[in-house]
């Protein structure tokens, strides 16, 4: 006997994709500009960037399946995925600011060693907190027509967060940066 097939309504495949975009500001921001503010803001070597960009994806190979493994034997009320997706949105705020925070008057030693726990902390909770969302959508519904729908809407939401990302970040940082030079330019030090 075949079961009719379990809908989604707008809402929440809008919802769903929503989260996703929301996790993309910050992948993205991390993909486009990270390299860029460890060699120019921080002041590593391009060498030193990239073995901290490296490390953590080398970390994720093993991190990956271990996490999936964890989200699948999660057991709440709120069922496997979410409580992960729960847990890790706060903490994964407080490390990406902590990541993009220059620390002042440390070493080099210091700074590259700050630089590659904070980012290695944010890859992991990237990733604590994105499988088990991607995850969540082969549970809302059993219907492969509602799955391929909701997960169109996902990449639509995706796509856009990306484009967002990718074209306004440095006129904004540009308009920004211009509004302070232009207010501090009548200080002096």
């Amino acid at each position: 006997m075949s079961q009719p097939p379990q809908r989604l309504s707008f809402l929440e495949k809008a919802g769903y994709s929503g989260g996703d975009a929301a996790a993309n500001f910050v992948f993205m921001t991390m993909v486009l500009f990270q390299t860029s503010f460890y060699t120019d803001v921080f002041g590593l070597s391009s060498s030193a960037a990239a073995a901290i960009l490296l490390w953590p994806r080398l970390w994720d190979a093993v991190f990956d399946p271990i996490m999936g493994i964890l989200a699948d034997r999660t057991t709440t009320r709120w069922g496997k995925f979410r409580p992960w997706v729960l847990w890790t949105s706060i903490p994964w705020v407080v490390v990406m600011i902590l990541a993009y925070t220059t620390p002042k008057g440390w070493s080099m030693g210091m700074m590259i060693a700050y630089a590659g726990i904070t980012n290695t902390i944010l890859m992991t909770l990237y990733s604590m907190n994105n499988m088990p969302y991607s995850a969540l959508g082969g549970v809302m519904t059993s219907d492969l027509n509602e799955r391929t729908k909701l997960n169109s809407y996902r990449f639509v939401a995706v796509n856009i967060a990306q484009f967002i990302v990718g074209g306004l970040t440095l006129p904004l940082v540009a308009k920004f940066a211009q509004g302070t030079t232009s207010s501090t330019a009548g200080r002096s030090p």
